[in-house]
């Protein structure tokens, strides 16, 4: 499961906040991540059921994803 964000600065900022929750994540770059953004970055997360709790990680504190895609 990887979590599709705009840049690589928010790919940073986001697993750092992911890390302080315990849900770690590596960043990466793959040609699924570009089919949804072209120079898109992504978080692939360790554990599926992960997700939600990320996503709303993400949302407290402003960090908006483009989309998920299957890893």
């Amino acid at each position: 499961m990887i979590i599709v964000l705009s840049s690589v600065t928010y790919a940073l900022k986001a697993q750092k906040l992911l890390a302080l929750e315990r849900i770690y994540s590596e960043i990466t770059k793959s040609v699924k991540v570009r089919a949804v953004r072209g120079c898109g970055y992504g978080l692939r997360l360790r554990k599926r059921e992960q997700l939600n709790a990320a996503l709303a990680v993400f949302e407290r504190n402003g960090i908006k994803s483009l989309g998920v895609v299957d890893a």
